[in-house]
């Protein structure tokens, strides 16, 4: 009764406009160290991007963390409606969501015959109480008892409505100098059906590589336009550096060592595992193998069900270096960082070791990850430093059409999308 109560008068708030939220931040952040692997995916598909297609209603997004507390919390949440550039928009919730502007989670189960005890929280988006009424991103905002102040977390996610299309054009760059170590993505925008008065106003496209955050490509204008079609043929500033295959880890198994396990030790409640040591690469040539394009899958070899069956390791990674690095520090990188550069990713360096090294908290399952190289003052990271550049690295590329037009609703709207993998190149 208490918990109909308040979700009845959450209902019938006055709606709260977006910039009101002054403590979160529009990433994907976990603020506190109890609350571990946090993932947002569409239901089923382990390896999908958070998109929630419009057009195809029966597929959900489902967000899923651990609270390494145990018990059960409650945990409260609201939908954030930001504009193409992650800015909160104008918009009052009422005008982006239909049903409660905020709720408490339902689901959720405590691990089993684990050494390390956690609750396990699941949220599907949309659902019977709160639904996306429009396109564009949003960002979904966890608390802890409707206190919006203290954050728990938040996630970043699409909500798609197509009313253009966008073909893509994926090939060696232009440029000589890029030949050998990058990919250039061009492609076309039809807009048949759309009105558009001012492209180069109303249309922002962004670029990502591998789900990450940290390297796209934006501000993109067409450069040329012939009847329904916005042409993007760069030779320049479409153009991403390839990176190479991630380094990979499996952690399936709490009983046998793994692919690049090289320890695995249990005392008391911990488990302990330490991946096999690595070397730079930058200079070796490119070799071919499978990844995950940084993504991790949460599995385990003793369970049946891993998500309350998994359990955690005390994970360390370790890289050797003639010395430390004068000027920057080095990090890895994946989703198993959310694909954040924090101080919690950096690595240290031990000088008996001659190796820089980390310790992380992970899920049993089978991990990507890449090392990085951060110059002071840098605002990108050098992912080529240990790793290298190759032209034949595979990778997954998307891209995204917002489109604002001259209304009184201002905001962007997510009108457009398309994925493509550099292994299936298409070429004019």
């Amino acid at each position: 009764m208490k918990r109909s109560i308040l979700l009845l008068l959450c209902a019938f708030a006055y709606p709260v406009q977006a910039q009101d939220y002054d403590n979160v931040i529009f990433e994907d952040v976990t603020y506190v160290e109890n609350v571990k692997t946090v993932q947002m995916v569409i239901e089923g598909k382990p390896f999908s991007n958070a998109i929630y297609n419009m057009d195809v209603p029966a597929e959900r997004l489902l967000l899923s963390f651990d609270d390494l507390n145990g018990g059960f919390e409650n945990y409260v949440y609201t939908i954030i409606h930001c504009n193409a550039n992650w800015t909160p928009t104008n918009l009052f919730q009422n005008q982006y969501l239909a049903g409660y502007f905020e709720d408490q989670f339902s689901g959720q189960q405590q691990s089993f015959n684990t050494l390390t005890k956690y609750t396990h929280y699941e949220l599907f988006l949309p659902n019977e109480h709160m639904e996306m009424k429009l396109s564009g991103n949003y960002v979904v905002h966890v608390y802890k008892d409707f206190n919006k102040s203290e954050p728990i977390l938040t996630r970043r996610f699409f909500v798609l409505k197509t009313s253009m299309a966008v073909v893509p054009y994926l090939r060696r760059p232009s440029r000589p100098d890029a030949i050998l170590t990058s990919h250039e993505i061009d492609f076309d925008i039809n807009t048949s059906g759309t009105t558009i008065f001012n492209p180069f106003e109303e249309i922002k496209v962004v670029i990502r590589q591998n789900n990450r955050w940290d390297n796209q490509v934006l501000g993109l204008l067409p450069l040329f336009i012939r009847d329904n079609v916005l042409t993007y043929d760069y030779a320049d500033r479409n153009i991403v550096k390839a990176g190479n295959e991630f380094r990979k880890v499996d952690l399936r198994s709490i009983r046998f060592r793994g692919e690049r396990v090289a320890r695995l030790e249990i005392e008391g409640t911990n488990i302990y595992a330490w991946v096999s040591p690595e070397d730079g690469r930058a200079h070796l040539r490119y070799l071919a193998y499978q990844d995950l394009n940084g993504r991790y899958l949460i599995q385990t070899r003793e369970g049946r069900d891993a998500k309350t069956d998994g359990d955690y390791l005390i994970t360390t990674f370790t890289l050797y270096n003639q010395g430390p690095l004068v000027g920057g520090e080095v990090h890895i990188l994946g989703q198993l960082t959310d694909w954040q550069i924090t101080e919690g990713t950096k690595m240290k360096y031990d000088y008996d070791l001659g190796a820089y090294q980390i310790t992380l908290l992970l899920k049993q399952g089978f991990y990507d990850y890449t090392y990085v190289y951060k110059r002071d003052g840098a605002q990108l990271v050098d992912d080529t430093w240990f790793e290298g550049s190759h032209e034949e690295t595979e990778n997954d590329y998307e891209i995204f059409v917002y489109h604002r037009p001259p209304t009184s609703m201002q905001f962007d709207r997510l009108v457009a999308y398309t994925k493509i993998n550099s292994m299936n190149r298409l070429g004019r």
